[in-house]
């Protein structure tokens, strides 16, 4: 028979292959060892091709402006800044690119704009964790062109956001519940940068770490670790193994001795300043361009604004141009770059290396801040690199003993610290610096300098979608979401079901003997049984008490008919119902959970009051404790 195709053959395609692996029935870790492999490689070869789409705008643009471009090269900053004199075309690259950019994001997929990482950081607390995967493809295409003609933005928001897209499409593809898919979206944010930054266990930390100004999401580490890793390995290959950073050798007792650590600190206090101006700077410039659009500037007209200063600064600086990977690889390497005194003494040359990193900061703020597509952290890794460059030259003026390292090592120190202040991310910076720079002693030097710049800068963040940290281990009861809810008018109080359903409860006919309710009680450890007719109507759900007390202490017979329990009626809602009305339901009934059912009262899933909890965590933290109806779990 030929292969069914269509909407419905792919359908039928993806719930065999759910039922083959058994998805619910799979304990944790053997569950995330699959999964993790699968988000791993697709994602990861996604990212591969955005890379290489990234590359290819980079040639065309260098062509266009007469200049030559190597082969794969992402960062058209690196072409401008080698090159002696800066093409007069080259606002009209970067305006056009903005432009281009602005037209496919605004008319496809408006949730394309600004920086990716904060949409994936807020779909994950805020939207359920979905990101619809044309979102992903919007962004690749959309940023490549804004980044590739020169728009100063990194490659790590992009990715980040087409990852957490990946993440999040197969997961619904593979009806995960609301809880794995969260952990999907992780994996694919931490997959789709190892792939681009060849640095596998930072980030995953970083997919973690960024989700909270001062905590981390344990329960997605494995999973992130796993589609890391597997990202690594598939990409590694496909790049010939090659190094983004130079390696930096160091002596261990040169790197930990009483003046190099005082040093890592004094260095915390001098980038922390930079950290503060980039989150300051960049957040301000978001609220400015959305300010322009209250005023009755068109959104797509808000990043071609933002390219016109961009362009203004690239050619006073053009190292400020593109993503900032290619001017740190070369200003790493020693190579000699005409706007930028990397290695002349003296405290001229460190003043202008500091203003070089503002600048950097400046191009990123106009370029993504004005909803350009785009990312932070490459530009933050170039403009840390040069702060911290511009520390050893300070220091070096002051008292040489003060840097008993060399000035490299320091523009490592920086980028960590410079990017940990700024996202609130000192673990995974410090942990994907020491990996891109092929030397793990750089971590303990790193973090010292990374924590205190984040404690310094206080809870000023570049990412606005971060919270805090995560809901305290308590259960908020259904009243006390409601009366948030309410209080607050959130909107989403008005989230459909069918972004929670929890579609892993397992039903079982009204004709089923006892045994088969036992048995699903027992292996899939539900708090409910569904009950449905043949036909998959609901027809009410029965509790292990209740089965407990049918089986053991009215002697049932287990061989008799799951109708013969005694059956609840329980709370009903449709997918389109809201989570309001899901939370108003389980308090005038007294229960933690909701039953979905289809229009024709078909069983569908099962939604609980610590789904909503997950699905509003922001809420339940930004309210504070005290204003929370609460009890100890």
């Amino acid at each position: 028979m030929p292969a069914k195709t269509g909407r419905g053959g792919c359908c039928r395609n993806i719930r065999w292959i759910k039922a083959a692996m058994g998805w619910t029935k799979l304990a944790y870790a053997e569950k995330w060892l699959a999964l993790g492999f699968i988000v791993g490689a697709l994602t990861g070869l996604f990212a591969y091709m955005f890379y290489w789409l990234l590359a290819l705008v980079v040639w065309a643009s260098a062509r266009f402006l007469g200049l030559q471009a190597p082969h794969g090269e992402a960062d058209l900053g690196a072409i401008l800044a080698l090159h002696q004199e800066v093409p007069l075309l080259t606002p009209v690259v970067i305006l056009l690119g903005a432009a281009l950019s602005s037209i496919i994001v605004y008319t496809y997929a408006p949730e394309a704009e600004g920086h990716g990482t904060d949409a994936a950081v807020r779909a994950y607390h805020r939207r359920a964790a979905i990101i619809p995967f044309k979102v992903a493809v919007v962004k690749a295409l959309a940023s490549a062109l804004l980044v590739g003609s020169g728009g100063s933005g990194g490659v790590e928001g992009p990715s980040v956001q087409m990852g957490a897209g990946v993440g999040s499409s197969i997961a619904r593809w593979l009806k995960l519940n609301f809880e794995d898919r969260r952990i999907a979206l992780v994996a694919g944010m931490a997959a789709a940068l190892s792939m681009l930054f060849q640095a596998p266990l930072g980030t995953a930390f970083f997919a973690v770490e960024v989700l909270y100004q001062r905590d981390m999401e344990a329960k997605a580490m494995i999973p992130a670790f796993i589609a890391s890793i597997t990202s690594y390995a598939i990409s590694a290959p496909l790049f010939h193994y090659k190094v983004f950073l130079p390696t930096f050798h160091v002596e261990p007792q040169a790197l930990f001795n009483p003046y190099a650590f005082a040093s890592y600190i004094i260095l915390g206090f001098y980038i922390a300043p930079f950290s503060y101006l980039y989150a300051k700077m960049f957040r301000s410039s978001e609220r400015f361009f959305k300010s322009l659009e209250r005023r009755g500037v068109p959104r797509k007209a808000r990043p071609v604004l933002g390219a016109i200063g961009t362009a203004a600064i690239v050619m006073v600086a053009p190292f400020v141009a593109g993503s900032g990977r290619g001017v740190l690889a070369e200003a790493l390497k020693g190579h000699h770059i005409p706007s930028l005194p990397a290695y002349k003494p003296g405290l001229y040359a460190a003043l202008l290396l500091a203003l070089a990193a503002i600048a950097k900061i400046a191009g990123t703020s106009l370029s993504v801040g004005s909803g350009g597509s785009g990312g932070v952290f490459s530009p933050g890794l170039l403009a840390g690199a040069l702060a911290g460059l511009s520390f050893y030259h300070v220091m070096v003026a002051v008292d040489p003993r003060l840097v008993p390292l060399s000035p490299r090592l320091y523009a490592y120190l920086g980028m960590a610290a410079l990017f940990g202040g700024a996202a609130k991310v000192p673990l995974a910076t410090s942990v994907m610096v020491a990996e891109m720079g092929r030397n793990y002693l750089l971590i303990v030097p790193a973090l010292i300098a990374a924590v205190l710049s984040r404690e310094l800068t206080g809870k000023t963040s570049i990412y606005a979608s971060q919270l805090d940290h995560r809901p305290p281990r308590i259960v908020v009861d259904a009243e006390g979401l409601l009366a948030l809810l309410r209080e607050e008018a959130h909107r989403e109080a008005k989230v459909p079901l069918r972004a929670l359903v929890d579609r892993s409860y397992v039903a079982v006919e009204t004709g089923a003997p006892i045994e088969r309710v036992i048995e699903v009680m027992e292996n899939n450890k539900q708090r409910i049984i569904p009950i449905v007719s043949p036909d998959g109507k609901l027809r009410g759900v029965v509790t292990p008490e209740e089965i407990e007390y049918a089986v053991e202490r009215s002697g049932a017979n287990p061989s008799l008919p799951a109708w013969s329990l005694p059956i609840q009626v329980p709370p009903v809602l449709h997918m389109d119902d809201t989570v309001e009305r899901a939370l108003e339901e389980m308090v005038q009934r007294g229960t933690d959970y909701v039953i979905v059912v289809d229009d024709e009262g078909r069983y569908i899933g099962v939604v609980t009051v610590e789904e909503i909890l997950a699905a509003l965590a922001h809420l339940v933290v930004e309210a504070g404790l005290p204003r929370m109806r609460i009890k100890k779990r």
